[in-house]
């Protein structure tokens, strides 16, 4: 059946999920790559990897792990996925997408069980598509969970189904088995938890080497049946972990991200990239930019409000909004107070479904501005209202200090052009706060 928008208030409101990131093909997808000014970011993204989509030519590294960068919510995943179907199709490829908010936990995150996550999803992809890996090129893995299962056995109540997975044989689906048992532990079982992350690190030299191996043998197969050449990990989510989790992730543990000798992607919060606290390790230089609504000298930018208007009229029909002049102008407004974020659009609409009794006019998206501002209002201190107003009277990249990387971890300022120059979330500037911190600057200057 044909995609239909919906056109009901509480049907938009039902189908309206702040963190889906929409899969390749859907017909609620938008071009963005005007929009945002990242026309080259699939080519740069595409030859870190080794490939030219133009020309098609191929010459891998041997391992590559990259951070790819952007806002909470400003499309990366919804973006990667996109590209990630182009690598896919091009038969250089073989992606695996690891999903971590839905196969860990994501408020205590680590490297641990990312790797175990990372097997089990190849595993799986390999099985779904039908492509087997021998008994023989299994037994690597197998053979380092046999100690720890059988030791811990012993002393507790760990699950059948896991000393199920360590019978001999089984292939693909017996291994798969005990890896999924272990991912579920790591989400769900905080007991053993601690037990199996000190165990991985104990003895991680040995499952790196056996995970390596299987990654190998993955890619002779896809080789051989003209599949693909590299496998490809898209670990996605990471860019929602805790500040604590993000700095042990992508920084304390990155040596250990980098054992792994394979080719991977990982999203990662925009904040990260300016704490200055990466080193090096990860190539981590690529950031999907934002919906431009203006450029920095303040003229409007078309294609930001083409793509964010196909955007939100994808989500709600027409028919939801006033008709005539007076729905467009809110429509309109609705635009001009997301600051180019498509999660905050789609956060304003929902509010306004929320509020509206029969369609959406101006007095319900006046309340849905001052609600959205007012979460903002919550967390934001007097010094913030003061660096926001001297930003945005001076947007060109003036530094990075503490303040300002969390205010880009939590959207009170937005970043445009790959960094090239920032402003206030525009709901920010309706506050009084930031209005007298406006005043207290023009005064100074006067």
């Amino acid at each position: 059946m044909a995609y239909q928008v919906p056109a009901n208030l509480l049907e938009v409101m039902a189908r309206l999920e702040y963190e889906e990131a929409l899969p390749y093909g859907d017909p609620r997808y938008v071009e963005t790559q005007e929009a945002r000014g990242s026309e080259q970011t699939l080519t740069r993204l595409a030859r870190k990897f080794g490939w030219d989509p133009k020309r098609n030519a191929f010459f891998a590294p041997n391992d590559k792990h990259v951070l790819f960068f952007g806002h909470i919510g400003s499309g990366k995943t919804t973006e990667l996925r996109r590209y990630m179907g182009r690598f896919n199709e091009s038969k250089r490829f073989y992606v695996v997408e690891v999903d971590v908010l839905a196969k860990l936990d994501r408020n205590n995150l680590q490297y641990t069980e990312v790797l175990m996550a990372m097997a089990e999803s190849l595993l799986d992809r390999l099985k779904a598509d039908a492509y087997d890996v021998s008994e023989a090129e299994l037994l690597p893995m197998r053979e380092w969970f046999a100690p720890a299962v059988r030791t811990r056995s012993e002393t507790s109540d760990l699950s059948a189904e896991l000393k199920t997975g360590l019978e001999a044989g089984g292939g693909i689906p017996g291994l798969l088995k005990l890896l999924a048992s272990f991912t579920t532990t790591f989400r769900t079982g905080a007991s053993h938890k601690t037990e199996w992350r000190q165990e991985i690190r104990n003895r991680f030299t040995t499952l790196v080497q056996a995970f390596n191996g299987l990654i190998r043998s993955a890619e002779a197969r896809l080789k051989a049946a003209g599949r693909a050449e590299r496998v490809l990990f898209l670990i996605d989510g990471t860019d929602k972990m805790r500040g604590e989790d993000t700095q042990r992730f992508f920084v304390l543990d990155a040596e250990q991200l980098l054992a792994i000798q394979t080719l991977a992607l990982y999203t990662a919060p925009l904040h990260l990239k300016y704490d200055g606290s990466l080193g090096g390790k990860l190539d981590a230089d690529i950031v999907l930019p934002m919906i431009k609504l203006q450029t920095q000298e303040g003229e409007r930018w078309t294609p930001g409000w083409s793509a964010l208007h196909e955007l939100l009229l994808r989500r709600a029909d027409r028919s939801v909004f006033e008709a005539g002049e007076p729905g467009e102008a809110q429509i309109t407004r609705l635009i001009e107070h997301c600051g180019g974020h498509p999660r905050e659009l789609l956060r304003l609409l929902k509010l306004c479904c929320e509020m509206a009794d029969e369609c959406i006019d101006a007095p319900v998206v006046d309340r849905a501005i001052a609600q959205l501002a007012s979460e903002y209002r919550r967390f934001l201190r007097p010094e913030d209202y003061t660096l926001l107003a001297a930003i945005d009277a001076d947007p060109v990249h003036g530094g990075n200090d503490t303040r300002a990387q969390e205010l880009l971890y939590r959207l009170a300022l937005l970043e445009y052009n790959d960094g090239g120059w920032r402003r206030s979330h525009p709901v920010v500037r309706t506050l009084d706060g930031y209005r007298q911190a406006v005043q207290r600057i023009v005064a100074a200057g006067g």
